[in-house]
């Protein structure tokens, strides 16, 4: 996808025809190069393959509550975030903004007004391709029994966490599936329960973020699996 004059647009709204026959073409008729989805599910695969840097995003999608997708999104990247929301109550645009949106508009949208606050944000994200989430500083030494956070913390892994970081590392910047990163296990670790997978997965965010008081930057990209951004 080329890049367009004030930046990729991604809008994430599951009213097919407000998107496709409202947001989307009037947005690129102001410029942006834009282009939608419907579920926060294809949201995070156009993470995997596509670069933005600005997301308007609906926030009562199907798939996932979504003042926790704002909040997702802004705890791995700057990306500029629009809410578009059909209830225009205070505390609704309160919790919008703490989970870290830069804009709350309420429904039904003025596009040029959209348009501006889109005009607005890109002057602040710049250039950067703001889901690049190796800028982030992390990386697995080379022996893959230690993560190194972006302030240069060393977290010692197990080997259920080593085996897990090195397949997803191996699979950037593609998602690795569950069955995949099951088969790995399963046949390096005796007995390892499938079960146990998201558990694994949760205590290692926990661990990491208690010795290097950061977070993780493992994406669960549902429907597929998980994907890893580290330097």
């Amino acid at each position: 996808m080329v890049e367009g004059v004030k930046g990729n647009v991604l809008i994430v709204e599951d009213d097919a025809q407000l998107r496709d026959e409202v947001l989307v073409p009037g947005l690129k008729a102001c410029g942006f190069n834009a282009w939608g989805v419907g579920s926060a599910t294809e949201l995070y695969r156009s993470i995997v393959v596509e670069r933005f840097r600005l997301v308007v995003l609906d926030i009562t999608l199907p798939d996932e509550d979504g003042f926790e997708l704002v909040g997702h999104l802004r705890a791995l990247s700057d990306i500029g975030i629009v809410v578009l929301s059909e209830i225009d109550s205070t505390a609704h645009r309160v919790r919008g903004l703490i989970e870290g949106a830069d804009v709350y508009l309420t429904k039904p949208v003025d596009v040029d007004v959209l348009a501006a606050s889109l005009h607005s944000l890109s002057r602040r994200v710049g250039n950067a391709a703001a889901m690049e989430l190796a800028s982030t500083g992390w990386r697995l030494e080379a022996s893959g029994w230690r993560l190194v956070a972006p302030g240069g913390v060393a977290i010692a892994l197990s080997l259920p966490e080593r085996l897990l970081l090195n397949r997803l590392t191996a699979s950037m910047p593609e998602p690795t599936t569950r069955s995949v990163l099951l088969e790995e296990l399963s046949t390096v670790v005796p007995g390892f329960d499938p079960a146990r997978l998201e558990m694994l997965i949760h205590r290692l965010r926990q661990k990491v973020a208690r010795k290097a008081k950061a977070t993780l930057p493992l994406i669960a990209v549902r429907g597929v699996g998980y994907t890893l951004a580290l330097d």
